[in-house]
């Protein structure tokens, strides 16, 4: 075999095992996806009510560390005048990266949908992050 063939077919065997990888299936959490959807409205509802104890439930320590009282405060703020109060959840996906099982959920809210990003570790029980993107909030941000 030539060297021009050896190194196409190398090249072919990389690029095939690049792509056997990224189409695995990603790893979710150790929660069935309704579990993660009951979770997520849990967050989203203890937030309308203003609830931090609720809201705060089912946290890593990390994220106890990170969301404090204030935080929890600005967002509830934040949230409720860009895109109103939580209506429901719509379906989720799932992706990983970097031992995370990573959760978008499209969820209505009264003024716009809002993508929440709900983060947990590969197999873990607990909120490892919590992120929310709209076009309100994009707006209000960049203000």
């Amino acid at each position: 075999m030539s060297m021009t063939k050896l190194y196409s077919v190398i090249c072919l065997l990389i690029a095939l095992s690049i792509l056997a990888t990224g189409c695995a299936a990603p790893k979710p959490a150790a929660l069935t996806d309704e579990e993660v959807l009951v979770a997520t409205q849990n967050v989203l509802t203890a937030l309308d009510a203003n609830d931090y104890a609720a809201f705060t439930h089912n946290y890593s320590p990390d994220m106890l560390a990170a969301y404090t009282q204030d935080k929890f405060t600005q967002l509830r703020d934040l949230l409720q005048s860009a895109s109103g109060k939580y209506v429901s959840t719509g379906k989720l996906s799932l992706s990983n990266n970097k031992g995370y099982a990573v959760y978008r959920i499209i969820c209505k809210y009264e003024q716009e949908d809002v993508v929440v990003t709900i983060v947990f570790k590969v197999d873990g029980k607990q909120i490892e992050g919590l992120f929310f993107d709209s076009p309100n909030l994009r707006t209000v941000v960049q203000k």
